[in-house]
């Protein structure tokens, strides 16, 4: 047999192995990607730069201070431990504080953690004979803001800041513990000055990026407006000039074709013919644009998902839906925006599920979240504008909150599309 040719069937068979290997691989590869991406975003938040500079500082400041105390060999093993355990404590409820569901938790909550942490970094103070422990205390202030003011916690400072000098100078007999004393307490007010402008540049931030949405979403509504009202005036003219210009022009002929004999009837009874299916296509091209003057939701939805932080919208939209009134689509918008904003303030939530379909009453809207079941619920502001403005349009909303999460169901009847 000819090597050459043997070669060649070797190729062809093997051929079909190396197509599926490579698919294989290729899926491989995919598979490894998605799982990465999903690793990191579960990860992303606990490597933050803020985080990692605080945890960097108690590292330092708990190994330095179990290692000073090991090395001078003054102090008794149970007492080592006993800080070291107290370290490892105070940042392991700092960081459970930095959370985002704890972010979401009762005020009681919160200050529980906070006085816990606090009650740590005190014992620390007659552990420990070295005042850079004081350095726990920065790092704790700057969780303040989220159980107070940041002007209630910088009028409260000399108090949650004076233990640092009461124990250091009587309980340690450090001779200039007042002065590191003062310095902590300014290191503390610089921490929540700092944390306050950051607060206030991130909402700041978040501010801007939700009237950027909602410009977006009204520029395209606007958009979609022009176009469905030049659509509708030209379909107008269409109608009224030429329509009825075709239906006088059809009524002479008919009047021409019983008044006259002949080769001349026939051919007025062909125009009249022409003229009807002209008048009949003239309709029909009226009823097509007026039909395709709907307004397109979808897209002015997607325009308010744009940049969205840490919510992963599913968007179920039925493409057999039309709206024909503007002022509809708007108060859609109007609502899905203030659930969004309500599921980013006031939820742990991290998917949000929006279905737009069409029913036998008109158009149904339900937007559902993943969040902790809330306990106790009022209507703010927000979702008593939203039920006015669908009572506008004759629609009505209801609201359910159970352990999968908030919903919002919104009905508004077909003659409104």
């Amino acid at each position: 047999m000819d090597i050459s040719a043997r070669s060649h069937d070797i190729k062809d068979d093997l051929w079909p192995i190396a197509v599926c290997n490579k698919r294989l691989v290729s899926l491989l590869v995919k598979g490894e990607q998605t799982i990465g991406n999903v690793m990191l975003q579960k990860i992303k938040p606990l490597f933050s730069l803020d985080i990692f500079s605080a945890v960097g500082t108690w590292a330092i400041v708990a190994i330095s201070a179990c290692y000073f105390m090991l090395a001078s060999a003054n102090y008794e093993t149970s007492s080592i431990i006993t800080a070291a355990c107290l370290h490892l404590c105070f940042i392991i409820l700092w960081l459970r504080s930095t959370n985002k569901a704890t972010e979401f938790s009762s005020q009681t909550s919160k200050i529980l953690l906070l006085s816990v942490q606090y009650a740590c970094v005190i014992s620390l103070y007659f552990l420990v004979p070295y005042n850079y422990t004081a350095i726990l205390i920065t790092i704790w202030s700057t969780l303040l803001p989220r159980v107070m003011s940041v002007r209630s916690a910088m009028l409260t400072a000399p108090l949650w800041s004076s233990p640092l000098w009461l124990i250091y100078q009587f309980h340690w007999q450090e001779q200039y513990a007042f002065v590191s004393a003062s310095l902590f307490f300014m290191f503390n007010i610089f921490a929540l000055i700092m944390v306050n402008t950051a607060t206030k540049e991130r909402q700041a931030k978040e501010h801007a990026n939700q009237l950027n949405r909602q410009l977006l979403a009204t520029q395209k509504l606007l958009s979609q407006a022009s176009k469905q009202a030049e659509r509708v005036r030209i379909a107008r003219n269409i109608h009224d000039l030429l329509g009825h210009h075709l239906t006088a022009l059809t009524m002479n002929l008919q009047v021409a074709s019983r008044i006259t004999q002949g080769e001349a009837k026939e051919k007025i009874d062909t125009c009249h013919a022409l003229a009807k299916l002209l008048l009949s296509d003239v309709r029909e091209a009226v009823s097509e644009i007026r039909e395709k003057s709907d307004v397109e939701l979808k897209d002015a939805l997607m325009a308010l998902f744009d940049n969205l932080p840490r919510l992963n919208i599913q968007l179920h939209f039925d493409d057999n839906l039309n709206i024909h009134e503007v002022n509809t689509a708007d108060t859609i918008i109007k609502c899905v925006q203030e659930c969004l904003t309500n599921t980013l303030k006031h939820s742990t939530a991290d998917v949000l599920v929006l279905d737009v379909n069409k029913d036998k009453q008109g158009i149904a809207v339900n937007i559902c979240d993943n969040g902790k079941r809330i306990k106790h619920f009022d209507m703010g502001n927000g979702l008593k504008g939203m039920t006015e403005r669908l009572s506008l349009i004759g629609g009505h909303v209801n609201f359910t909150h159970d352990k999968k999460g908030f919903c919002t169901s919104i009905s508004i009847p077909q003659e409104t599309l």
